[in-house]
């Protein structure tokens, strides 16, 4: 475990899909998640943090984006197609209108799938029409927007899925915590949670590491409220991590630009 893994313990809440299947399955979770197959030497400059919101509440939105702005910044909102204009019980998704009001704040748009299922459990043409929907889908709203950047639902995926969709987006993003620095997965980036556990000190450490790194911190979440879900967090906790973050010294950006930053052209 790296000292930022440390500081974000396994959440008392335990997903469902956590344990998902026999040991054959979690030995492809396990190797998906930490065996390095899209390579990347980062040769970023300065330290970098970006700030990314998954499929994603209305909150998320609405306050979300509008922090990152006060600051100057933008983020990466990693979207599943199907999900817009849903209610839920405890939130509502963002409808297809906001996503073009994201897309033309310049915040980034990434591919979540389309329905938000457990990628580890579908077949290679299941998880191949998921990415064409959701293209298909956002390509109806936005015919220049180009969908760079992916992010697993739930963090969980297979390594043939992984290998699979490695090779139709530049990154994938996961929910393993840590700093990317060095030698980086582009097939599995690790990200760190800003939820109900999250304190102001435990995003300091995470920036103080980035720092001492010279490395790529991706903080992620969901909701965005005064009120936050188990999975969200409140809009004053998210703008006293940008403000750590930039008077770090760190530079904070979306998830196509840090890939710019680290020097990425594709894997080494």
């Amino acid at each position: 475990m790296t000292a930022t893994e440390s500081l974000y313990l396994p959440s008392p809440v335990i997903h469902p899909y956590a344990t998902l299947g026999g040991p054959l399955q979690r030995l492809s979770r396990g190797l998906a998640r930490y065996v390095v197959t899209k390579r990347v030497h980062a040769r970023n400059d300065r330290p970098l943090v970006s700030f990314t919101f998954d499929d994603i509440p209305d909150t998320a939105f609405i306050h979300g984006a509008r922090v990152l702005e006060d600051r100057g910044a933008r983020g990466t909102f990693y979207i599943a197609g199907g999900l817009c204009g849903t209610i839920e019980t405890d939130r509502r998704l963002i409808d297809a209108s906001d996503c073009v009001e994201l897309h033309r704040r310049s915040h980034e748009i990434g591919c979540h799938t389309f329905s938000h299922p457990v990628v580890q459990t579908l077949d290679a043409d299941v998880f191949a029409s998921e990415l064409d929907r959701n293209k298909e889908f956002f390509a109806s709203l936005m015919p220049d927007l180009a969908l760079e950047n992916f992010c697993y639902p739930y963090g969980i995926a297979s390594l043939p899925r992984k290998l699979q969709v490695q090779a139709r987006f530049q990154s994938c993003r996961g929910s393993r915590a840590g700093i990317n620095a060095g030698v980086i997965d582009l097939g599995m980036l690790r990200a760190v949670p800003i939820d109900y556990k999250t304190d102001a000190a435990m995003i300091v450490r995470a920036v103080d590491e980035t720092v001492r790194s010279n490395g790529w911190l991706i903080f992620f979440t969901h909701d965005v409220a005064p009120d936050p879900t188990w999975i969200g967090c409140t809009p004053q906790l998210l703008d006293g991590a940008i403000a750590t973050a930039l008077r770090s010294g760190c530079e904070v950006v979306t998830i196509h630009e840090g890939l710019r930053r680290i020097g990425s052209q594709g894997s080494d």
